[in-house]
């Protein structure tokens, strides 16, 4: 599925009709794959959620109760969390190929990261390319920034200039020269040119780069962006590609894309299988397997199967039905790994520009109308976790310190009578289609409101007539869900007066959110997030609904893979299985 403005990355599910109240699910399905994450779990993180930059860090900072796997630069990392001893790969075939086979929802089809739209792509692309900067893969959900391309770097003038070291040495596949401060200048320049279409463009406005000489990159924005580091360079669209095989491929760059990364291009049968083997000449940590073998298309329903037959290894499993019952009762030699946080808040906007619902009365009353803990408990099998604001519990700034709407029917009902809101009174709200769990939670959703006497119509669509409607802002209330790995990412985009993701025609926060942006100082800007929360949990800009998610299956003998991380990632330089 294709992103819809500024909403995050999708992924299109399965769907079930739900019956009112008690969640009675009859089975219809449906699949597909777009770049909206998932995600659910406890309601507290376990380790301390950081920014990731800092005005003194000349490197990445992993907390010393921490353990990480990085790539790159850094030194092989333990597979294992929480001082639990690294898990060893059963003996295989002596002399031959460990091949981690991993199933995807939907074809890979978008292999420039710049302008991805597809959530199924980050994996492949992952493995082919380098980041300048890391996220760690474990914790799966960990906030630590660890080198990458970049050895080092500072953070000076309040967060306005970041001075980076390139790695010197690092060769791009197939002989394309040695990667220097000059390609990821080309890059930079890239992603922030409008022309390119690249989600990312937004984050480099004000930006300028140069390269002072052939390992240095030296980023100056006009203003302070303390969130440079966790929100872009380390995130999807800010992998390295190779400028000159890029322009020498132009429009058939998915038939060879060149990377500097762990695993090169191998073969590809469009819509069907793509394998990559490992890099021999990578110059970081050297992955335990190799090759990688997607399995394109594979379906939520079957998946489960085919790992317990040995035909994939690992699967991203996103229908809500499908996940409770792998979690269950688990296929023979099929392992479900619980996604450790809830990632992805569900979210339904309300668009203030409408009457009655420019009353905040009548805002705070359609959430007293749902009860969130039915929805994570008895439609996800508890494997979606309520959520009371924007962020999800596992991301900087999260606070739980914010204003909640425990079920009360009741008290709904007396808001609406309060704001004199009529009894015809009869608003849209509109979702996609292609997403199950859209349709899942806004039916059940639809449900409470028509307890309390609102006449909702719950509209369902295909992808192109919501992008049309939600860029026109033609809804009464817009219902999706948000995945994003740094706050900055979930905030103004989404919040401020002009955010072009802002459904709700939110304007009571600029000046707070303003404040966040320029502030470079870890501990000032997590008060600043906790202070936003808490007036948008009054305000009601939207009804935050469950954070949902999607968990790991994997098959018995494959290690290294601690859980299920953000955007369907995979551990590429821990994971290990058998020589076959």
């Amino acid at each position: 599925m294709q992103r819809c403005s500024d909403e995050p990355f999708d992924r299109g599910l399965t769907s079930r009709r739900l019956s009112r109240r008690h969640f009675v699910l009859s089975t219809a399905v449906a699949a597909g794959t777009a770049l909206l994450a998932a995600c659910g779990g406890s309601s507290a993180p376990a380790t301390t959620s950081t920014s990731g930059t800092t005005t003194q860090s000349t490197s990445a900072q992993v907390p010393p109760t921490q353990s990480a796997s990085s790539a790159g630069a850094t030194p092989a990392g333990t597979s294992a969390a929480a001082g639990t001893p690294a898990a060893t790969v059963a003996a295989g075939r002596a002399g031959g190929t460990k091949t981690y086979r991993v199933g995807t929802p939907s074809a890979i089809t978008e292999l420039d990261p710049a302008t991805t739209t597809t959530e199924v792509n980050n994996a492949p692309q992952e493995a082919l390319f380098d980041y300048m900067v890391r996220y760690t893969y474990d914790p799966p959900l960990g906030n630590t920034i660890l080198p990458d391309l970049a050895d080092k770097w500072e953070i000076t003038n309040n967060a306005q200039q970041f001075v980076f070291h390139i790695h010197q040495g690092v060769q791009f596949h197939d002989n394309n020269g040695e990667l220097t401060a000059t390609d990821i200048v080309w890059n930079l320049q890239r992603m922030q040119n409008p022309k390119t279409g690249s989600s990312a463009a937004p984050d480099f406005k004000g930006a300028t780069f140069t390269a002072p000489d052939q390992y240095t990159v030296q980023v100056n924005y006009d203003h302070p962006y303390p969130s440079f580091l966790p929100a872009t360079l380390a995130y999807t669209s800010a992998k390295i590609i190779c400028p000159k095989a890029y322009q020498a491929l132009g429009d058939k760059w998915i038939t060879h894309p060149i990377g500097s990364g762990p695993f090169t291009w191998g073969t590809y049968q469009a819509g069907t299988r793509l394998t990559l083997p490992k890099n021999p000449s990578y110059w970081g940590t050297q992955p335990k397997i190799d090759a990688i073998d997607f399995h394109m298309a594979v379906d939520d329903r079957t998946a489960a199967l085919a790992i317990s037959k040995g035909e994939i290894d690992a699967f991203y499993v996103a229908d809500p039905d499908i996940a409770a019952s792998a979690a269950s009762n688990p296929q023979p030699n099929v392992r479900f790994m619980k996604a450790q946080f809830g990632i992805s808040p569900f979210q339904t906007w309300f668009n203030m520009r409408r009457k009655p619902l420019d009353d905040v009365r009548v805002r705070q009353a359609l959430r007293y109308a749902i009860d969130q803990n039915a929805i994570a408990k008895d439609l996800f099998g508890g494997l979606a976790q309520p959520v009371d604001g924007y962020l999800p519990a596992f991301m900087f700034g999260y606070t739980a310190d914010v204003q909640k709407y425990p079920y009360n029917p009741d008290k709904a009902r007396q808001l609406l009578k309060d704001a004199n809101v009529s009894p015809d009174w009869a608003p849209e709200m509109i979702s996609q289609s292609i997403l199950v769990i859209s349709k899942k939670i806004t039916e059940a959703v639809a449900s409470y409101w028509t307890d309390i006497g609102v006449k909702i119509k719950n509209s369902s669509l295909e992808q192109g007539v919501i992008v049309q409607r939600g860029n026109a802002r033609d809804f009464d209330m817009y219902a999706t869900y948000v995945t994003r790995i740094d706050p900055s990412q979930m905030t103004a985009r989404f919040w401020r007066s002009d955010g072009s993701g802002n459904f709700s025609g939110y304007t009571a926060a600029d000046s707070l959110i303003d404040q966040i942006g320029s502030e470079s100082d870890d501990t000032k800007r997590k008060a600043l997030y906790a202070q936003l929360q808490q007036k948008m949990g009054i305000d009601s800009p939207a009804a935050w609904i469950v954070a949902v998610s999607e968990h790991l299956l994997l098959n018995d003998r494959v290690v290294g893979e601690q859980g299920a991380g953000w955007l369907e990632r995979f551990n590429w330089f821990e994971v290990d299985v058998p020589a076959e």
